[in-house]
């Protein structure tokens, strides 16, 4: 399933700026999600930074500030895993919402601590807090929960038929 993230959101990065070319999505806090919740901390802090170096690659910032950024948010997020029901499909995207505000909080600070040409005005703060976080849980719910449950119906078909051949031979 983290597998099928990944890829997911590797695409996402790759094309959104053609589907969307006004939003900028996050395209790996979902990813960063799936990670937190199924996996433990030192393997979740590895595929966030993963995921913060492939949006590295693909943004105009400085190289280094997303995988940051990133492990930043993996740490501070990942002890949320908890009250997250891994059965519910809107529970990936509360936390994805949950990443993307954190993220927001952490760029921003990396970005005006490294970077002296970021201002910051009320328009974009109401934008990157509020807005940018419903639109990436949106996203979540779109882009991931539909596929993932596609496939996790599909492992389930493919056992159940494996088990009848097995019953019938």
């Amino acid at each position: 399933m983290i597998c099928i993230g990944f890829i997911l959101a590797v695409f996402m990065a790759l094309i959104q700026s053609a589907l969307f070319p006004s939003i900028s999505l996050f395209a790996f806090a979902p990813f960063i999600a799936l990670a937190c919740i199924y996996t433990p901390f030192r393997i979740a802090i590895w595929l966030a930074v993963l995921a913060g170096f492939c949006n590295d690659l693909v943004s105009s910032d400085f190289l280094g500030i997303h995988a940051v950024s990133a492990a930043l948010v993996c740490t501070l997020v990942h002890r949320f895993r908890l009250g997250i029901f891994k059965d519910l499909p809107l529970q990936l995207c509360f936390y994805s919402a949950l990443i993307s505000v954190f993220t927001i909080i952490f760029e921003l600070t990396i970005l005006f601590l490294f970077d002296s040409r970021i201002s910051i005005a009320g328009k974009s703060l109401f934008l990157d807090f509020v807005e940018m976080p419903l639109i990436n849980a949106g996203y979540a719910f779109f882009w991931f929960v539909g596929p993932l449950l596609l496939w996790e119906w599909a492992i389930s078909q493919w056992k159940r038929w494996r088990a009848q051949a097995n019953a019938t031979s």
